[in-house]
C-alpha cells in the first residue's frame, strides 16, 4: 500500500497543534480538506485517531502510537525546512549584465557587505533576461524603461550613455543635429542588442527603418568597431573616455538624456517582501546617486 506523507504530516500537524482549524491556518487549506486527510489515515489504519467532541480533539491511544512514529522523524524534516528558509531569506541573489557588473554594480556589494555582514550576496552576469518566475534569481538589474508586466520595478539610475562616432565617419556622411538623424547610420548594438531600441522609444522616434551593422556581444569590441568607422554605437562612458580623449572618437550627438532610460532592480512582487532584498535595494539606489 503507498504511503501519502501529505495525509501523515497533516496528521502529524494537527497532533502537534492541537486543532484542525490552526493545522488548516499553518498549512494554507481550508478545515475540509485537514477532515479529509485525517479520515484518510484513519480508513488506511483501521484505527481511530482522534476523539472529536465539542471541546476539539484528543489523541487516541492508536493516535499516540503513530504520533511518536512519525513525529520525530517530521520534526527533523521541519527543523531542516526552517534553516534553511532562514539562511535563503538572508541572501540575495542577483542577476545582471557584464558590463554593469564591472563597471558599477562590483563596488556597491562591497559597501554593502561591509555595512550588512549578515546579508549574503551572489551575483550571476548574464546579457540574456532571465526568468524570474522559474530560476533561483532574486533581483534583476535591467537597463530599460522600467516596463516589466507581472513584476516590480524600483528605479536605480540613469547614468548617460554617451552617442559616439568616428570623426571620419561623420565628415564622409554628416553631422547629427537630432536624434532621428541617427537613421541615416549604421548602428551598432551594444552588448545587450537592446539599447537602440529602448532609447529611440525613448526619444519618440520612429525606428522602423533603422539599419543595424555588426552585434560583437562585448562592449569594448564595439568601441574598437566604431573607432574603425563601421558604425554610431550608445556606449557607457567608461569604455570611450579613451577614445574621446585621443580624438579617436567624438560624440556624434549633444542630447539630454531621457532619465526613463535607466537602471531598474526588477524582481517578483513579493519578492521585494525579503528582508535581504529590501536591504539591498534600498541601499543600492542609494549608493548609485
Amino acid at each position: 500500500m503507498a504511503v501519502r506523507i501529505q495525509d501523515l504530516y497533516t496528521f502529524h500537524v494537527v497532533a502537534r497543534t492541537g486543532a484542525m482549524q490552526d493545522a488548516a491556518h499553518e498549512l494554507g487549506v481550508t478545515p475540509g480538506a485537514i477532515s479529509q486527510r485525517i479520515r484518510a489515515v484513519e480508513e488506511r489504519h483501521g484505527l481511530r485517531l482522534f476523539d472529536r467532541s465539542k471541546h476539539g480533539i484528543t489523541l487516541t491511544a492508536a493516535g499516540l502510537a503513530l504520533q511518536s512514529d512519525v513525529g520525530a522523524a517530521f520534526s527533523k524534516i521541519e527543523a531542516a525546512h526552517h534553516e534553511h528558509f532562514a539562511t535563503n531569506r538572508d541572501t540575495v541573489r542577483i542577476s545582471a549584465s557584464a558590463t554593469f557588473a564591472q563597471s558599477m554594480l562590483v563596488s556597491s556589494v562591497g559597501r554593502f557587505s561591509q555595512k550588512y555582514p549578515k546579508f549574503r550576496v551572489s551575483v550571476e552576469t548574464a546579457d540574456r533576461l532571465v526568468d524570474l518566475k522559474s530560476e533561483p534569481i532574486d533581483l534583476a538589474i535591467r537597463h530599460g524603461l522600467g516596463k516589466y508586466p507581472g513584476l516590480r520595478a524600483e528605479w536605480l539610475c540613469a547614468p548617460e550613455l554617451v552617442l559616439v562616432a568616428s570623426p571620419t565617419l561623420l565628415e564622409k556622411h554628416g553631422s547629427l543635429t537630432r536624434p532621428a538623424d541617427c537613421l541615416c547610420y549604421r548602428l551598432l548594438p551594444d552588448a545587450t542588442g537592446k539599447d537602440w531600441s529602448i532609447w529611440f522609444e525613448a526619444q519618440e522616434v520612429d525606428a522602423t527603418n533603422a539599419r543595424y551593422g555588426p552585434h560583437y556581444g562585448n562592449d569594448l569590441l564595439t568601441v574598437k568597431a566604431v573607432t574603425e568607422g563601421q558604425g554610431l554605437a550608445l556606449l557607457n562612458d567608461l569604455y570611450v573616455k579613451d577614445g574621446l580623449a585621443s580624438g579617436e572618437l567624438v560624440r556624434a550627438l549633444e542630447t539630454v538624456w531621457p532619465t526613463k532610460f535607466a537602471y531598474y532592480a526588477v524582481a517578483l512582487p513579493e519578492a521585494f517582501e525579503k528582508p535581504s532584498v529590501r536591504s539591498f535595494v534600498t541601499w543600492l539606489k542609494d549608493d548609485l546617486i
